[in-house]
């Protein structure tokens, strides 16, 4: 108190005090079941000496973006990530332009994985998507084909007994999104993407072709819509993103809805084997016209969600097998 009354300047300092710092919020968004593999870095990147599939999809399914270095895997939970709502209501913004340009070009899912890495290597150099990394996402990317959408199961653990939850697991997905040019049939661009419940992340894309880039995004918007993803993660802010109707959402909030949707939602799948799609046509579509495609990709997993009712979820450890996992690794941070 001061002698006029209360000290507001002070309490609103006290109460800046008494926020986590980011360093604090970035160690305490790691869950302690995964500080044996990971630890903090630095500001919002993690690292883990170990590429072990199972642990990548753990990490995706914890809201983190899984790149890389070379020899480390470099796991990221952005400060402020740039998502772009798809439900309840839609976000997304098409120019007219880009829906013009559409009727050039078809798009597939899950087509051709190593062409579309190839492409990224191409206009990126190896960037982040080192070897060790590729072949992760090439293991994720083939069981979810083979598994018809399955794709790799990742626990649900309670951060404060380290123990499964009822329910048990979530699925994590790996796709890769090809962008063809209707009259050569060459591959104009693409992208690799993951999902886990209603979220889908944009990994990684390229383009080769004037306009195929932005055609892309906006024919995968909609099929993200058409699929019933809530929301879609496009990773650090840029204007492009914006543009297409993304906004900035903290990592705590995205943290948040990861954690909800997984759950209620581990059947959205983006439908693949069902050959290249007219990107115009894509781009055209309109909910009020269009039953849902929700229910067919809910059907896809609709065994493997009984199948997993009433087993026992193995633990991470048991998963990613005895590749160090036990070494609790010293580490100085900065």
């Amino acid at each position: 108190m001061t002698d006029r009354g209360f000290d507001h300047n002070g309490a609103e300092e006290e109460a800046r005090r008494s926020l986590p710092t980011e360093e604090e919020e970035a160690r305490r968004l790691l869950p302690t079941y995964l500080t044996p593999y990971v630890w903090h870095y630095h500001e919002d990147f993690y690292v883990s000496k170990l590429f072990h599939p199972n642990l990548i999809a753990q990490l995706i399914s914890e809201g983190f973006l899984p790149i890389a270095t070379r020899g480390l895997l470099l796991p990221k939970l952005h400060v402020l990530r740039c998502v772009l709502q798809l439900k309840p209501i839609s976000k997304l913004h098409i120019s007219k332009s880009t829906r013009k340009k559409a009727q050039r070009f078809s798009i597939s899912i899950n087509e051709s994985f190593d062409r579309v890495v190839a492409g990224c290597h191409r206009q990126h150099g190896e960037n982040w998507l080192y070897p060790e990394i590729v072949k992760a996402f090439r293991s994720i990317h083939r069981q979810t084909v083979d598994t018809n959408g399955r794709g790799v199961e990742a626990a649900i653990i309670d951060n404060e007994s380290n123990k499964p939850r009822e329910g048990g697991c979530t699925f994590v997905r790996l796709y890769s999104v090809e962008v063809w040019n209707l009259e050569t049939g060459e591959l104009s661009g693409g992208e690799l993407g993951c999902s886990v419940g209603g979220v889908y992340t944009s990994l990684t894309g390229f383009s080769s072709e004037d306009n195929a880039g932005s055609v892309q995004l906006a024919a995968l918007g909609k099929l993200l819509e058409q699929s019933g993803f809530e929301y879609w993660d496009l990773g650090m802010e840029m204007e492009y993103k914006t543009r297409l109707g993304a906004e900035l959402m903290t990592r705590a909030d995205f943290v948040r809805e990861i954690h909800r949707t997984r759950g209620e939602h581990s059947d959205i799948v983006l439908p693949f084997g069902t050959g290249r799609r007219n990107a115009k046509e894509l781009i055209d579509w309109a909910p009020s016209t269009t039953a849902s495609v929700a229910r067919t990709s809910s059907t896809l997993t609709e065994a493997s969600s009984q199948e997993v009712q009433g087993k026992e979820t193995p633990s991470v450890a048991d998963q990613i097998g005895s590749e160090n996992h036990g070494k609790k690794r010293a580490h100085d941070e900065e």
